[in-house]
């Protein structure tokens, strides 16, 4: 090859080099900002606002306000839509994304067991959050036009619209309990950039390679696979490190619109509200897939007789790897702009397979200087529901313990008195917190008492 043509194919690749570092400062300028904040609304949602000089005088205030998202009269302009009582859910087009409100969540608990009767807690959840720093940072930029030349208001930096701007963001977790291990993961994503979203034809929710799909528009039957991390093994019985999940989905019930057909109030005001439905009769089969890979590679020195058991148990039991596992599961959707104000302060939340086949779902909302709000529903084996107000139904804590420096109720009592239901309701393992960046408890619970069975327990704001 000529020197000339060498000088050519060296200027081509500076060239082009300049062209990537320059993409990679605008990303850096003019979009991490945005990301950031969008990151921080998120956090905001279930972490202590920093202090200022008034709430530092009054430390009692503050540790009653530490879910609520506070938002200041400006951003309040910048609301999603409300929930709408006159608005009619219908499938399977609300199985979809409803991207003019603020938070919408697509979620799965399951209560699954082994071959050798073992027992496990699986959730997956891909939440949508809605941006508001984008469509602020919009408003501000109001062309003004003086004869022919146009400028604009706002004297800040402008960058032209593109996907990359963060009108959505995507966050998912999975998180599966054993008696002794927990495996969690999370993931992030921005919105129309091809890496997270839902999808209606057919339908699809996904984030990387964590995929929830259907054949068809609708929600179920679906097939569900994810992976996630050994984060605690208390037994110490092996150098398990990640989990991969196949499972398969099928639908045995309709779906149940909670609250007033789907319209979910959940303050005494009314002021707190969410359009939710559930599909609490799902039937899972599917398989876990248990991998030391990662483990055996980076392993130290004094865990080497460990490593060496592994890899011969690897070798010649290849059922201690992979398990087949069953049971059923609840899905929840629920889409609001209205659960996170300065009222807010958490949430405890249960979802009950009885063992005679009904179910039960029972929250209640705590509020600031408001009584708890307390509402469920009952759905019988049929499919048949009732919802239960605040003066159906009894939700009261047995007792607090202490966990993540946190004194959380992981044992109540339930009464329905209309059902005959009296039942106690108590963690299956106490240590089920999540550590995400959004931090809360997600685990499975075994009910006693007139009626026995099995569900999840949700705990937000402690």
């Amino acid at each position: 090859m000529g020197k000339l043509s060498k000088i050519s194919i060296l200027l081509i690749t500076l060239l082009f080099a300049i062209f990537l570092l320059a993409l990679v400062v605008y990303m850096s300028v003019f979009q991490s900002t945005s990301w950031e904040n969008a990151l921080s609304n998120i956090k905001a949602l279930t972490f202590e606002r920093e202090p200022n000089n008034e709430t530092a005088e009054n430390n009692s205030v503050m540790s009653q306000q530490t879910f609520g998202r506070g938002f200041s009269a400006s951003n309040l302009q910048n609301l999603g839509n409300i929930a709408d009582p006159n608005y009619v859910i219908s499938f399977p087009e609300d199985h979809g994304a409803h991207e003019s409100f603020d938070i919408e969540w697509w979620y799965l608990t399951a209560n699954l067991q082994d071959q050798a009767g073992n027992v496990y807690g699986l959730q997956w959840t891909l939440f949508r959050f809605r941006n508001p720093n984008n469509e602020a940072r919009e408003q501000k930029q109001t062309n003004v036009s003086n004869e022919s030349e146009t400028f604009n208001t706002d004297d800040s930096i402008k960058t032209p619209s593109s996907d990359w701007d963060n009108h959505h963001i995507y966050m998912a977790h999975a998180s599966v309990h054993s008696a002794s291990q927990h495996w969690f993961s999370e993931k992030f994503a921005r919105g129309n950039v091809g890496n997270a979203g839902v999808e209606t034809a057919p339908f699809k929710l996904f984030i990387d390679d964590w995929q929830w799909q259907s054949t068809t528009p609708s929600l179920l039957p679906a097939t569900l696979a994810f992976n996630a991390r050994l984060i605690s093994d208390s037994a110490n019985i092996r150098g398990i490190s990640y989990l991969d999940v196949q499972l398969n989905l099928s639908n045995t019930g309709p779906y149940v619109l909670q609250g007033q057909n789907g319209y979910s109030i959940k303050s005494a005001n009314g002021k707190h509200a969410s359009h939710y439905y559930s599909a609490p009769f799902i039937q899972v089969d599917g398989k876990f897939t248990m991998s030391d890979e990662l483990l055996l590679s980076g392993v130290s020195e004094q865990y080497a007789p460990v490593k060496k058991r592994i890899e011969n148990e690897n070798k010649t039991d290849e059922s201690l790897k992979h398990l087949a596992v069953k049971g059923n599961a609840w899905f929840d959707q629920e889409w609001t702009s209205q659960l996170f104000d300065q009222a807010t302060l958490g949430w405890d939340w249960l979802s009950l397979h009885l063992d005679n086949g009904d179910k039960i779902m029972a929250f209640r909302m705590r509020l600031q200087d408001q009584p708890d709000y307390i509402t469920g529903t009952y759905i019988q084996a049929d499919g048949s529901t009732a919802t239960l107000m605040p003066s159906d139904l009894s939700m009261d804590i047995i007792k607090l313990t202490e966990l993540s420096n946190k004194k959380l109720p992981l044992q109540w009592a339930l009464s329905i008195p209309s059902r005959g239901i009296s039942i106690k309701i108590e963690s299956s393992k106490d240590d089920q917190w999540n550590p995400a960046f959004v931090a809360y408890y997600e685990g499975s619970v075994v009910v006693s008492g007139t009626h026995t069975g099995r569900g999840f327990l949700e705990l937000t704001g402690y």
